[in-house]
C-alpha cells in the first residue's frame, strides 16, 4: 500500500547514441578546409599586391589571383573612359586579342548587365545571357559570368565636396559615400534623365568607379556560388584601396620629386639673382659714390654767409641737388634742384644737369637766363619723359642783394631773426625740361647781415607722411625752421630733419630724396 505522502519514481530509461553522419561532417570539413584556404590565399594575393612597385603590376595581380586561386579561367578588367563615354578592356587573361577588340561598351543603357552593375554598384550574376542583345555572350560564347565594379575609397560625401544645399537630395546625409549608385540623387546636377544622370557623374570627382571587372568559368562551367562572390569582392575591395593608397603615394612622390627639381632649380635661380644682386650692389655703391662727388664735399667758406646742407636719397642713389658755388669776386651762386622720381635714372638726369649749370654760370650772371639756356640744351640734347624743378640764386655780398628764379621749385623761406617774420621766397615759372618757354620771372630781395636766415629744401621733406598720411607740410617746416633760430645752420639742419623724422615715425622710411640748405647772413 502506498502511503498518501509518498510519490512515485519512475524508472530510468536507457538513451539512445545519436548515430553520426559521417558523409556530412565530411562536406563541412571540406568547406571549412576550403574557406580557410581560400581565405589564406587572398591574404597572400594582398600580401603581393602591396608589394608591387607600379599600378601595372598591382592590376596583373589581381587577375592571375581569380585566374589562379579563385578558378576564373576568364577574367578582363576594362577601365572607365570618362570622355568617350565607355569601357574599355584595359588588360585580361584567357582571352584572346582579337575576341576583347569589340569590346567597346556604352555607358548607356545598352550597355547590359555590365554597366548596370557600375551604377548600382554591386555585383551581378548573368546566367544566362541572352546571346541576342549580350555582347559577351556573342565575343566569348560566355553561359555564365560575373561582373563586379573596381571602386576607389570615398573620403569624403559628395554634399561636402560640392558645398551643396539641397538637402531633399537622397545622397544628401546618406550613409552611403557613393552617391552616383542611389536613386533619385545627382539633383545638385540639374538633370532630368538617368542617361544625363551618368554623363554628369562622369564628370564628377565623386565618381569613384575605377573600372569593372568582367569574368567566367568557360572551361570548367563550374557554377558561381555565393562563396565566390564573397571571396571575389574582398580581394577586389583590397585592390580598390591599394590602388588608390598606390595612386596617392605615386603622386606625392612624383609632387615631391616636382617640388625637389623646383628647389633646386630655385638655388640656382638664387644664386645668379644673388650674383647679379651682388654685381646691382657693386654699381649703386659706385654710382653712390660718383653722386656724392657731384655734390659739394665741404661748402666752401664764404665771408658774410654761414651755411650748412643735408641730401638723404630714398634709394642708394637720388634725384636732387644742391651747391654753392664762386661765381666772381663777391657773387655766389645757390641751387637746389630736384628731378621728378628717384633711382639711378633720376640721378644721371640730375648730373648731366649740374655739367650744364656749371658750363653755363661763368658766360650769365642771371638766373633767369641761365636756367633758360639750360632749358633750350636740356631738350635738344636729353630724351626724357623726367623734368626738373630748379631755385637758383645769386647772392651779391657787395650789395647785400639776391636776385633769384624758379622753374616750378617750392618756396624757400626767407626768415627775420628779430622780429620772426617769414616771407616765403618765390617765383613764378615751369619745369625745366618740358617746354621751350619757361616763363621764368626774375626776382631779388635785400637782406641784412646777421639778421637773415634763409631756409631752401626739396620737396621730399615737406611731403613725407606719417602712417596716418598727414604731411610734414610748409607749415610744420616753418615751425621748425622757427624753434631753431638760435641754433647755428649744421645744428639747425640737424634739429629740422630730426623733427621731420619723429613726425613721420623712426620707422618710415623716405619716399623722395630730401635735400634741406640753411644759411645765415
Amino acid at each position: 500500500m502506498t502511503s498518501p505522502n509518498t510519490t512515485s519514481i519512475p524508472p530510468l530509461q536507457e538513451t539512445s547514441e545519436v548515430p553520426t553522419n559521417s558523409a556530412s561532417l565530411n562536406q563541412e570539413n571540406a568547406l571549412l578546409k576550403n574557406q580557410l584556404m581560400t581565405s589564406s590565399l587572398i591574404d597572400e594575393l594582398t600580401r603581393v599586391m602591396y608589394s608591387c612597385t607600379d599600378l601595372d603590376s598591382i592590376i596583373k595581380t589581381v587577375l592571375l589571383g581569380l585566374h589562379e586561386i579563385l578558378e576564373f579561367d576568364r577574367v578582363i578588367l576594362f577601365d572607365v573612359d570618362r570622355a568617350h563615354f565607355c569601357i574599355k578592356p584595359h588588360v585580361w587573361v584567357g582571352v584572346s586579342d582579337e575576341s576583347v577588340a569589340p569590346l567597346n561598351i556604352s555607358l548607356g543603357f545598352e550597355g547590359g548587365d555590365i554597366i548596370d552593375a557600375i551604377f548600382l554598384n554591386r555585383h551581378i550574376i548573368v546566367d544566362p545571357p541572352d546571346p541576342q542583345f549580350d555582347k559577351f555572350a556573342q565575343a566569348l560564347s560566355t553561359k555564365r559570368y560575373l561582373v563586379i565594379p573596381l571602386l576607389s575609397k570615398a573620403t569624403r560625401k559628395c554634399w561636402e565636396v560640392k558645398s551643396c544645399n539641397k538637402t531633399a537630395c537622397p545622397a544628401y546625409g546618406s550613409y552611403n559615400p557613393f552617391c552616383w549608385s542611389i536613386t533619385g540623387a545627382a539633383q545638385f546636377l540639374g538633370v532630368t534623365s538617368e542617361y544625363d544622370k551618368r554623363l554628369g557623374c562622369l564628370q564628377c570627382p565623386c565618381f569613384k568607379v575605377e573600372g569593372v571587372f568582367w569574368m567566367d568559368r568557360h572551361l570548367k562551367g563550374t557554377p558561381i556560388v555565393s562563396n565566390d562572390v564573397t571571396a571575389l569582392t574582398t580581394v577586389i575591395n583590397q585592390a580598390g584601396i591599394i590602388i588608390e593608397n598606390f595612386r596617392i603615394r605615386s603622386d606625392l612622390e612624383v609632387a615631391n620629386d616636382n617640388l625637389q627639381k623646383a628647389n633646386e632649380q630655385l638655388h640656382i635661380v638664387n644664386y645668379d639673382l644673388q650674383v647679379a644682386q651682388n654685381k646691382i650692389n657693386n654699381d649703386l655703391d659706385h654710382a653712390r659714390s660718383i653722386q656724392q662727388g657731384l655734390l659739394p664735399r665741404d661748402i666752401p667758406s664764404i665771408k658774410g654767409l654761414s651755411l650748412d646742407a643735408r641730401y638723404i636719397p630714398a634709394l642708394a642713389v637720388g634725384g636732387d641737388y644742391y651747391d654753392v658755388f664762386a661765381i666772381a669776386p663777391d657773387l655766389y651762386g645757390i641751387i637746389v634742384a630736384d628731378v621728378s622720381g628717384h633711382g639711378i635714372s633720376s640721378s644721371l638726369i640730375m648730373s648731366m644737369v649740374k655739367v650744364l649749370i656749371k658750363t653755363s654760370i661763368s658766360s650769365e650772371h642771371s638766373p633767369q637766363k641761365t636756367l633758360e639756356h639750360i632749358n633750350r640744351i636740356f631738350l635738344t640734347e636729353i630724351k626724357t619723359d623726367n623734368f626738373v624743378t630748379v631755385f637758383y640764386a645769386i647772392v651779391d655780398l657787395a650789395t647785400q642783394s639776391i636776385r633769384y628764379t624758379s622753374a616750378g621749385h617750392c618756396p624757400s623761406l626767407f626768415i627775420d631773426k628779430e622780429t620772426k617774420n617769414v616771407l616765403q621766397v618765390k617765383a613764378d615759372g615751369l619745369f625745366l625740361g618740358v617746354f621751350p618757354d619757361m616763363m621764368l620771372k626774375e626776382a631779388s630781395i635785400t637782406y641784412k647781415t646777421g639778421r637773415e636766415r634763409w631756409v631752401l629744401y626739396t620737396d621730399g621733406l615737406t611731403e613725407a607722411q606719417n602712417d596716418e598720411e598727414d604731411m610734414f607740410d610748409l607749415n610744420y617746416l616753418q615751425e621748425a625752421a622757427l624753434q631753431t633760430l638760435d641754433l647755428p645752420p649744421k645744428q639747425a639742419c640737424d634739429e629740422i630733419l630730426a623733427r621731420q623724422r619723429a613726425f613721420c615715425g623712426k620707422n618710415v622710411s623716405p619716399a623722395d630724396d630730401i635735400t634741406l640748405m640753411v644759411i645765415d647772413f
